[in-house]
């Protein structure tokens, strides 16, 4: 018994490690983007440097989208452990070819390939650590998984500028590999490459995992419960993502703050959502139901949106960005744990899904907020926040309205019904 349990720490400790290098591999690139298309790419020009960092940046994201509810529907049919092998062998390749490119089409390739193989870790792991029996224990994984996205995220630029940064002693690796601004590249496929050894040693397959509503079918439990989770994650992602440009906007150019400072906010703002994500993890509420919390959390959201063009200060906005991360933070790893409980047996498909319409939020966010944030400022923000309001009142309102309900159709049954088991 003990030797299972171990091998099952093990094996989940590997889940953590794939979800951080994938996310180290996002965060890893973006700092020293235009620096690699300018030295290595010899995109000189200001604005083409910054229209393709936008850009190749977009093609990872979009290839997320669409790729992740494929990986994760083929994870229901091939197991876990496949696909999560092909996915961080393909995504470390990617990352070894993206800093060995001196296309710039070669470069467009080998993001989009990045984003396709990531998009295979991100859901499949989450639907690997979801195979067990206990709720309680599968919230804490999914809060886990949620802090090594997030720690992976917030080490990603601080490893890159530090590697860009370290002199070169072996010039003819520096000519190959494009200068120390390519290391990076390199030293997070090289991570990945390590993490596929963990994944292949102590990662087993599961059986696939049936919940009370769905004993007998292969259909989810709730496709209705699916679904309004779904739209609740493209909610809460359109709205963190808009939040992130409309705080870079508001910060530099209403409260005058330099480039530190704005990174110090961005900084704060993943800290405090890494630091609910493990609070939540060690001590999960027991008084209050999960609608409760989601419905908490838009709220805050809302809040943190709402006070941002009132924030006059760095200081006012180290509040209102802390607002947004403790909501954000919550919910993200909180709705896919909803999710996964009201998918039944097809969890791949449905956090496969879940991943991509996280990633198209957080697009369509942070674009829609840099185009009406220029006319409309205020008005975007109130607009915003009166959704997430909305739909914290109608998050709970619907769940009292179908609290009794286990028949597949109501939006929260599903998942009460497993949570009070």
């Amino acid at each position: 018994m003990a030797g299972a349990l171990s091998k099952s720490r093990t094996g989940f400790t590997a889940l953590l490690a794939a979800t951080f290098v994938v996310f180290l591999g996002y965060g890893t690139v973006l700092p020293i983007l235009p620096l690699f298309l300018d030295r290595a790419l010899a995109v000189t020009s200001p604005g083409d440097v910054s229209l393709h960092t936008g850009l190749l940046t977009g093609v990872y994201t979009l290839a997320l989208f669409g790729f992740a509810p494929l990986w994760g529907s083929a994870s229901d049919r091939l197991g876990r452990r496949p696909v999560l092998l092909l996915g961080l062998a393909g995504f470390a390749l990617a990352m070894l070819g993206f800093s060995l490119v001196r296309d710039l089409p070669l470069a467009y390739g080998a993001r989009a390939l990045a984003g396709a193989f990531a998009a295979a870790v991100i859901p499949v792991a989450l639907a690997q650590a979801a195979e067990c029996d206990d709720a309680t224990f599968r919230a804490r994984r999914f809060a886990w998984l949620s802090a090594a996205s997030t720690s992976g995220f917030l080490s990603g630029p601080m490893l890159s500028g530090w590697l860009a940064s370290i002199p070169m002693v072996m010039p003819q690796s520096d000519m190959v590999l494009g200068g120390p601004v390519a290391w990076p590249f390199v030293v997070t496929a090289g991570f990945a490459g390590v993490v596929w050894l963990l994944i292949y040693h102590h990662v087993r397959e599961q059986p696939v995992h049936r919940h009370a509503c769905d004993a007998h079918s292969s259909e989810p439990a709730s496709t209705r419960a699916v679904g309004g989770f779904l739209v609740l994650t493209l909610l809460a992602m359109l709205g963190l993502g808009a939040f992130e440009v409309g705080l870079s906007l508001q910060a530099r150019q209403s409260i005058g703050l330099n480039p530190f400072r704005v990174g110090l906010l961005f900084t704060a703002c993943s800290l405090v959502m890494l630091a609910v994500q493990l609070l939540w993890s060690a001590y999960p509420p027991k008084r209050l139901s999960p609608v409760h919390l989601i419905g908490g959390a838009f709220l805050l959201m809302a809040m943190g949106i709402l006070g941002l063009p009132y924030a006059s200060s760095f200081w006012g906005a180290f509040v209102v960005v802390g607002l947004l991360g403790a909501g954000s933070g919550l919910l993200i790893p909180l709705l896919a744990y909803q999710v996964s409980l009201a998918s039944g047996p097809a969890q791949g498909a449905a956090l496969g899904k879940q991943t991509a319409l996280a990633s198209f939020g957080q697009a369509v966010g942070s674009a829609g907020a840099g185009l009406l944030f220029v006319g409309s400022a205020l008005g975007t923000y109130w607009g915003l926040a009166i959704v997430l309001f909305v739909t914290a009142i109608l998050t709970v309102a619907v769940h009292y309205h179908y609290s009794n309900d286990c028949n597949g159709d109501a939006l929260f049954a599903s998942v009460l019904k497993e949570r009070n088991r």
